[in-house]
């Protein structure tokens, strides 16, 4: 390592964690705390931003003292601000968060999925989609920017007036409409599970026969009879685009 390169780290070092690094021989400290400052303040503006449930729940010192460990402590793979909170998250998984509320974590994924979602390619090809086609028995054709998502926590709900204190299995089905927007639906376990099998290239009847199976139904017409009521509404809420062309 050559005496720049020692500088350079030696430097970047003292930016990310002043209280542990020392700066570099020649450095003043004090024109140095301008460029520490400056740079924990971009990333804690640009997380608060991201992250506006989670920053609410914790007071100055909690949230401050978050952001800094997640500064000092985790190498980020991109320099791109935008990657920065998946950056956050992905540290979160790795770090112990026992002095933390429990849904911490889940709250912090819920919040951040929502941007690769927004980014995400929701452009769709009409001309082999048909619109008012046999739900139960054509081959489904969903929202191409759609998340099935399982939390311990009821993460939707969290804010400053609620924080459970157990956790209580929540499906979400996070997606986005035509208008840009994301979105989600509430789901329940069996919903879930028909919104899985649907996206694994089962239709609408198939799905619904296997969920009878799996739950021991007593009446398999009758779930389907339901069945087909849900996929008229998951097409009405855009999760369901139509079936593919005959």
């Amino acid at each position: 390592m050559n005496a720049t390169e020692a500088f350079q780290r030696a430097f970047a070092a003292h930016l990310r964690n002043p209280d542990v690094n020392l700066p570099p021989a020649g450095v003043d400290p004090e024109r140095a705390g301008v460029y520490v400052e400056l740079l924990f303040n971009n990333v804690e503006d640009f997380l608060t931003g991201c992250f506006p449930v989670l920053r609410s729940l914790l007071d100055d010192a909690a949230w401050n003292a978050l952001v800094r460990q997640f500064y000092a402590e985790h190498a980020c793979s991109t320099p791109y601000f935008r990657e920065i909170p998946a950056e956050f998250v992905q540290w979160l998984t790795s770090t112990s968060l026992s002095d933390r509320p429990p849904f911490l974590l889940e709250l912090a994924h819920y919040e951040w999925v929502e941007i690769p979602l927004m980014l995400a390619d929701s452009s769709i090809d009409w001309k082999h989609i048909d619109p008012d086609g046999d739900l139960l028995d054509g081959i489904p054709v969903l929202n191409p920017v759609l998340l099935l998502q399982s939390y311990q926590y009821p993460v939707h709900r969290i804010g400053t007036a609620y924080q459970p204190t157990a956790p209580e299995p929540t499906h979400l089905l996070l997606l986005k409409h035509a208008e840009q927007k994301v979105d989600f639906i509430v789901l329940n376990a069996v919903t879930a599970r028909l919104v899985q099998l649907l996206q694994e290239g089962c239709n609408g009847r198939n799905a619904l026969q296997q969920i009878a199976e799996e739950i021991q139904h007593p009446d398999p017409v009758q779930l389907l009879e339901f069945g087909l009521q849900l996929l008229t509404q998951f097409k009405q809420q855009h999760v369901l685009l139509g079936v593919v062309m005959a």
